[in-house]
């Protein structure tokens, strides 16, 4: 009688997935490798993710899960609340970049309706309970909400690919700026990490000042 299959659950895979990931980068994670991680013949891990896509886009969700866990409740204003999600989503992509890079399976298995990714979709769901009370609906809401996100991924997944590679890539675009900027070309590691931070906030607040001044213009009309 052949002995029973040992039984994983999927965050067992996921937090293996995600060790591998962050190790070794995205391409070395195959169900081979993910399969010899936990023990068990690759062809489980079809059995419950059902796709390589599927694997990547759920373990991208299960890394938005750990931002969940950090975003401070306490925050008051709708402002401070979207500050306070951003910040979460930053600094757990930031932690894991190879994953952050992980959105466009994501978006491929939820186009296939391959399966679900409720912890983006709580994300999402607090960033537009943000923007409502914030007094933003319909159109504008939906504008508004493209807006935050179009950038904070985009921006995200440029930053903490930058941050994985010590920030050299974009040390180098600095120094490219050249003329008449020599104070760039001289900028240290720190530095570098230092200024691209100081863009995104401030990129951040460009964005929710436009938001808010939506309202206005809605409540004007």
């Amino acid at each position: 009688m052949a002995a029973p299959r040992p039984s994983v659950s999927h965050e067992v895979f996921l937090e293996a997935a995600l060790t591998i990931a962050d190790e070794f980068g995205a391409d070395s994670l195959t169900t081979r490798t993910l399969g010899k991680a936990v023990g068990l013949d690759a062809t489980t891990i079809y059995r419950y993710f059902g796709s390589k896509d599927v694997l990547l886009g759920s373990l991208f969700d299960y890394v938005a899960g750990k931002a969940l866990a950090l975003i401070d409740t306490e925050a008051r204003t709708p402002r401070e609340q979207l500050r306070g999600i951003i910040a979460a989503y930053r600094e757990v992509y930031f932690s894991h970049p190879n994953v952050a890079r992980m959105n466009g399976h994501m978006a491929d298995m939820l186009q296939a309706g391959l399966a679900t990714a409720p912890n983006v979709m709580q994300l999402s769901g607090l960033v537009i309970t943000a923007l409502r009370e914030l007094g933003l609906s319909g159109e504008s809401l939906a504008q508004g909400y493209q807006m935050i996100e179009t950038f904070i991924v985009g921006a995200v997944m440029l930053e903490s690919g930058a941050q994985s590679s010590d920030m050299t890539v974009r040390a180098q675009r600095y120094r490219a700026m050249g003329a008449g900027a020599p104070e760039l070309a001289i900028l240290e590691h720190e530095q570098v990490v230092e200024l691209s931070g100081t863009a995104f906030w401030s990129g951040v607040e460009d964005r929710v000042d436009t938001v808010e001044a939506m309202v206005t213009d809605c409540s004007d009309r």
